[in-house]
């Protein structure tokens, strides 16, 4: 009785304080939720950047305030709830979505941190810089490898390694003139299509393992060139992006982080930084606090101007990481140490110990949560658990045996697989024919049903033309009796079809438009199941051909 009561009492407790810690989940600031990661998951399905098609023809989306002044052009979608930070510091957030045209209204002013009075990794430093002692790495890497800019390129994507490449080789030349070690990775994600994000994951997770300080995915945005071209100390160059996705659970870190970036670009470089965009979507920041999308010009700036800016952000993550000294091209790097000791006071997970942290807490809390409530409503489940390991070598041993079992039978299951191969393709071969027979009345059918539309359709003209001199002649004697009301109705109704037709050609453009689109977007699906189906085929072939070799 005493030990039922204290499993009660435990599972009680545990259970409470899973409850309580659970709100802490999502972070300081996270405005995570089921609502908004359905919302996410809708956006997200549908693509977040236009098509090539649309870009072709200029058509971009707009985000207006409530003056109707233009906040923003851009490439990517908008939706609902999306914010943008613009070169003053003036918060916008997305009230409606109409089309191509989103409506903004003014939340706030924000005040960034500039790095006054401070120096990275000292009082008063960004909260990044006070936590982890700097390692001295940066990854960079590319989730669209397509993307090129169409002055300098020829074209606005390629099917493999774009100009963007050349764009982060120069973000990473910068940063290693100043004695940073750059993880940088040209993996290529193709295509550029809504999983391009999924397949450059891994990327991002390879690098990650290295524990650099930060890690920018770059890529290029879509907007008119005067947008993003900018003239700073003589030299012209573009601005750069930064874009945050708000269904990472750690959204608030990582727009913290952006934000500090473009304070300190507005201490050193103002105008440097084009804008901060949350977005809805991962874009694998939830990975790591310290992650962001760059986005450096658009397509029709030139890929020299691209270089000349993200040069003057290295410059910026440079000051904003080690301090002052790494802003001019000289190495003023840390002491060497062992090639499998961490920096000196950093733990060996480097940037991911705050997500980290947080998530085996939850995790933690979870697992005593669920044991709680299952001993509380399951008295006898200590013994049943008991038993249970007692039965394990047991288990074990016949596991063992039948894995020798079935290891031994292999040979065996391989050698008659291969023996009813031949029969198991002619079998294969007939039930095809068979089917195939039904090929001619199919045919028939539908010869059957041409030719019986036909002969209704001739019937019907027949008919209408054998009434037609009837009908003429009372449709004359009807024009001849109301020959004077007729100007009158004939205005009227040609009025009322003239705003029909209007009404009629609005709707049908309307249509047309959006089944365009549909259509472009039901083909590139289209060509990407074609290229899984037949990258399938050629693996079953593969495997097919290497059975059946003796």
């Amino acid at each position: 009785m005493r030990v039922s009561g204290i499993k009660r009492i435990w599972g009680l407790v545990t259970a409470i304080l899973f409850l309580l810690l659970l709100p802490a989940a999502g972070g300081e600031g996270s405005d995570y939720s089921p609502a908004v990661a359905g919302q996410a998951l809708a956006r997200e399905g549908h693509g977040d950047e236009l098509s090539a098609e649309e870009l072709k023809s200029g058509r971009y989306f707009y985000m207006i305030d409530e003056r109707g002044r233009t906040i923003l052009i851009t490439g990517r979608r908008l939706g609902v709830k999306d914010r943008f930070l613009n070169a003053d510091n003036e918060l916008y957030e997305v009230e409606s979505v109409k089309g191509n045209l989103a409506r903004a209204r003014f939340v706030e002013r924000v005040e960034l941190n500039t790095g006054w009075g401070c120096s990275p990794g000292g009082e008063g430093a960004s909260p990044a810089a006070q936590e982890i002692k700097p390692a001295y790495r940066i990854a960079i890497y590319h989730t669209h490898n397509a993307e090129c800019y169409v002055p300098s390129d020829g074209t606005e994507s390629v099917y493999g390694t774009g100009g963007i490449h050349e764009v982060g080789l120069a973000f990473k030349e910068s940063l290693e003139k100043k004695g940073v070690k750059v993880l940088y990775s040209d993996q290529l994600h193709l295509p550029h299509d809504r999983g391009a994000y999924r397949r450059s994951r891994g990327t991002a997770l390879r690098l990650l393992r290295e524990h650099p300080d930060a890690i920018f995915d770059l890529h290029r945005d879509a907007a008119p060139w005067e947008k993003y071209a900018l003239e700073l100390q003589g030299e012209e160059l573009t601005q750069i992006q930064i874009v945050v996705g708000l269904s990472n659970p750690g959204v608030a870190t990582n727009q913290q982080f952006a934000y500090d970036l473009k304070g300190y670009a507005d201490r050193i470089y103002p105008g440097l930084i084009h804008g901060v965009l949350l977005i809805w979507g991962s874009y694998n920041q939830d990975l790591s606090p310290l992650a962001l999308l760059l986005e450096v010009g658009a397509h029709t700036n030139t890929k020299e101007a691209a270089e000349r800016g993200i040069a003057r952000f290295a410059d910026v993550v440079s000051y904003y990481f080690y301090g002052p000294a790494f802003l001019k091209d000289r190495k003023i790097a840390p002491r060497e140490r062992a090639a499998q000791e961490p920096p000196a006071d950093r733990p060996r997970y480097g940037i991911m110990r705050a997500f980290s942290g947080t998530i085996l807490s939850l995790l933690l809390v979870s697992t005593g949560a669920s044991l709680g409530f299952y001993f509380l409503n399951s008295p006898d489940a200590l013994e049943r658990l008991y038993l249970w390991i007692e039965a394990l070598p047991e288990r074990l041993a016949r596991l063992r045996r039948r894995s020798r079992l079935f290891w031994g039978n292999l040979p065996g299951l391989l050698k008659n697989l291969r023996r009813a191969a031949p029969f198991n393709l002619s079998v294969a071969w007939h039930r095809l024919g068979r089917e195939r027979a039904i090929l001619p009345w199919i045919r028939r059918e539908l010869i059957f049903t041409v030719r019986w539309w036909a002969k209704k359709g001739l019937a019907e003209a027949a008919a209408l033309w054998r009434e037609a001199p009837q009908n003429l002649r009372r449709a004359w004697e009807v024009l001849r009796s109301e020959k004077e009301e007729l100007p009158r109705v004939l205005r009227k109704e040609f009025s009322f079809l003239e705003k029909a037709l209007r009404r009629l050609s609005d709707r049908f453009s309307a249509v047309i438009d959006e089944s365009r689109g549909r259509l472009r977007f039901a083909l590139m699906e289209a060509r990407s199941e074609i290229a899984v189906i037949a990258r399938l085929l050629r693996e079953y072939t593969l495997q097919l051909r290497n059975r059946l070799r003796p």
